[in-house]
């Protein structure tokens, strides 16, 4: 990931439970042929399987607690295994924000990811940039999480 992002989709969020994660890792390693990184992330309560190249992340509730867990936990128990968002990259995030929410859509989160964390998460390795992110729970029937990358 860089800061000179262009808009537009930036990668599929899948949530899966934690044992269903070999067998997907195999499908897009080994049939598909796109290497994913695995990232550890208790602080989120979560274990990731990224590809930035592939627009692909396959996300699990491997920890009881943390930011995200109970909402995967839910998304899985509601809804089943499946496309928990679409992360799009945006410019001007505040000014959409207002404008989705004036227009009735609900907010599930929103953060900024210092340069720090977004190193600790394994996001970037020379992050010189922060990402502000906003998550709505539907947008015209699709889960969508607005992203902008921030130059520091």
């Amino acid at each position: 990931m860089t800061h000179d992002e262009e808009k537009g989709v930036h990668h599929v969020v899948w949530c899966v439970r934690p044992a269903s994660f070999p067998a997907l890792r195999s499908f897009w390693e080994d049939s598909v042929g796109l290497e994913l990184e695995e990232l550890d992330l208790p602080d989120l309560g979560l274990k990731v399987l990224i590809s930035w190249e592939g627009g692909v992340e396959i996300m699990s509730p491997f920890y009881e607690r943390g930011a995200l867990a109970e909402q995967a936990r839910r998304f899985l128990t509601e809804r089943g295994e499946g496309v928990y968002t679409i992360v799009v990259n945006v410019r001007g995030i505040d000014r959409l924000v207002d404008s989705l929410l004036d227009s009735g859509a609900s907010l599930s989160f929103q953060e900024t990811i210092s340069p720090e964390a977004v190193r600790q998460r394994g996001l970037a390795k020379d992050a010189d940039f922060s990402i502000l992110q906003a998550g709505f729970n539907d947008v015209c029937g699709m889960p969508i999480c607005l992203q902008e990358i921030v130059p520091e």
